[in-house]
């Protein structure tokens, strides 16, 4: 899974890393307004990651773009104008995310770089990973089988010849099954699978982040001295993760319009 060299390098950090995941926007309620005044008011950042799903649902080939997507993608690509480096992670509620991505801009996604699956950094002297994380819970297999489905060649050719109607109305209600699906894993926390997943990542990394699970949590492994840390939700927080070019992590939330930036021991605590 994990590359033995980082997906990219920046020796001499300058700038902030914002990392946010878990958005989950829909058009209707205000988060959608209220994430967008934040891109924009959002300090210049060297790196800001998404670690994905980002929308409820997002069917990301632009033939199936609203207007909104375009919002958003809009105040994605402002930073990305004043060079910032913007990575997407896909999460599982991204569909169509295109394949074999090359480092370069690919109109109209305002990424710079793109994965559908991890991404790694190298941070100065740390060495950084990021994954949405919905594929470590080995033990929902209903889920498991329906990601492996949905990011097949043939359910990905069948979407891209559907008109946008029907596709759209197909992604109503994947996103009502998606409510639905994996229920029981939601209630608690799959402590053991994420201990497993940390324990095969950690050895050479020394911090990695983790997506999908809306959860604020540092986990340890022994014998190691990277961390993994889950990322808080977005959606429910207003939280991002603050790496400054020293190493420092911060978390920020966005509230009322303003930034309240709080330095963590980068340790954590379990």
């Amino acid at each position: 899974m994990h590359p033995s060299t980082p997906s990219f390098c920046i020796e001499k950090p300058e700038g902030p890393l914002y990392i946010v995941t878990d958005c989950h926007l829909d058009f209707d309620q205000a988060p959608f307004e209220e994430f967008i005044e934040m891109l924009e008011r959002l300090p210049q950042a060297q790196v800001l990651i998404c670690l994905g799903d980002l929308f409820k649902v997002w069917l990301a080939m632009p033939k199936f773009w609203t207007d909104a997507h375009r919002r958003v993608m809009d105040a994605f690509r402002m930073h990305r104008d004043r060079g910032s480096k913007v990575v997407f992670v896909a999460g599982n509620r991204e569909k169509l995310v295109p394949r074999g991505w090359q480092d370069r801009i690919q109109e109209p996604y305002p990424f710079t770089h793109l994965s559908r699956e991890d991404w790694q950094l190298q941070w100065g002297q740390l060495k950084l990973g990021f994954i949405h994380g919905d594929a470590i819970n080995t033990q929902d297999l209903r889920h498991l089988r329906w990601r492996a489905f949905s990011n097949s060649r043939g359910f990905e050719t069948l979407f891209r010849i559907m008109p946008g109607a029907m596709a759209r109305w197909i992604a109503a209600k994947v996103e009502a099954m998606l409510a639905g699906s994996n229920r029981k894993f939601k209630i608690s926390f799959p402590d053991q699978e994420v201990e497993n997943f940390a324990k095969q990542v950690l050895p050479g990394v020394d911090h990695y982040f983790v997506g999908h699970f809306h959860l604020d949590r540092v986990i340890r492994v022994p014998g190691e001295s990277g961390i993994l840390r889950i990322v808080p939700d977005w959606l429910a927080t207003r939280k991002l993760l603050k790496l400054n070019p020293d190493g420092q992590l911060s978390s920020v939330v966005f509230q009322e319009g303003v930034f309240q930036e709080t330095n963590e021991d980068f340790l954590g605590q379990n």
